[in-house]
């Protein structure tokens, strides 16, 4: 990938969802049945960090290679490369780092 995100941008390959969602009667749901819910992604960049209003660099906390859970309804862009699909989100935008300890 050919991507260097700046300021504080991720880019996240999200987990593929192909697994249709039925009814109990069968009913194949849309995505657009389910208003919320989570998407599981791995970060595959990341930026340096953001400057600050005194000029610090104010690091990212989301590292390449973390699994993150990001809103289903995110503010992110997407972006596809060599038929790889990928968006780019502020790491405001991650709820949480799936497997990281404290």
């Amino acid at each position: 990938m050919n991507l260097i995100p700046v300021h504080d941008k991720i880019v996240v390959k999200l987990k593929n969802e192909a697994e249709e969602k039925r009814t109990e009667s069968g009913l194949i749901l849309p995505d657009t049945a389910n208003q919320g819910g989570v998407l599981e992604g791995d970060v595959v960049a990341a930026s340096g960090g953001i400057y600050s209003s005194t000029g610090d660099v104010i690091p990212v906390v989301v590292k390449k290679g973390n699994k993150v859970l990001i809103g289903k309804h995110h503010g992110g862009q997407e972006y596809t490369e060599n038929g790889q699909e990928y968006i780019i989100i502020s790491q405001n935008e991650v709820l949480a780092i799936v497997g990281a300890t404290i």
